[in-house]
């Protein structure tokens, strides 16, 4: 801005530039700049942030959803060993032909038709019971023979 070397003398009277080295500079080889007054400070340039500091959180972590809820409903048929209710704690209780898991889950044991009901005592106890049907795997596999014996006949 000044040169090599600026500095103020210490009368404080002016501010001497010089453009030769400090241990070379004579007075007389350096300029006399006027002098700042302490109530006048030069104009002074200031960065402001273009974008808000962020910081930062605790938040921002999501788990995936564990898929709880009834698998197989009310009035649908229940393959043995398949999954009927998958929960966490006892909100359905066991009833007639299922089973509980280590974790609550609920499952047929004989292959029927789910149905659901509530306790006498407390409505909010639902059981789960299985009623089994001998047929079910006939009838899951009887429209499958059928069309295929018609294409055997023909």
């Amino acid at each position: 801005m000044f040169g090599l070397f600026s500095r103020r003398v210490a009368t404080s009277v002016s501010t001497v530039r010089c453009t030769m080295s400090p241990i070379v500079a004579i007075a007389s080889q350096c300029q006399q700049l006027p002098h700042y007054s302490p109530l006048f400070t030069p104009p002074v340039t200031a960065r402001h942030a273009t974008k808000k500091a962020g910081g930062s959180t605790n938040n921002g972590r999501d788990s995936a959803g564990r898929r709880l809820g009834i698998k197989v409903w009310p009035g649908t048929m229940a393959k043995p060993g398949g999954i009927i209710v998958r929960q966490r704690g006892k909100k359905f209780l066991v009833g007639e032909n299922v089973g509980m898991g280590n974790d609550h889950t609920i499952f047929a044991l004989v292959a029927g038709r789910v149905s659901m009901s509530r306790s006498p005592k407390n409505r909010k106890r639902n059981f789960v019971h299985v009623t089994p049907e001998l047929d079910f795997v006939h009838v899951a596999a009887e429209p499958a023979l059928e069309d295929l014996a018609q294409r055997v006949v023909d």
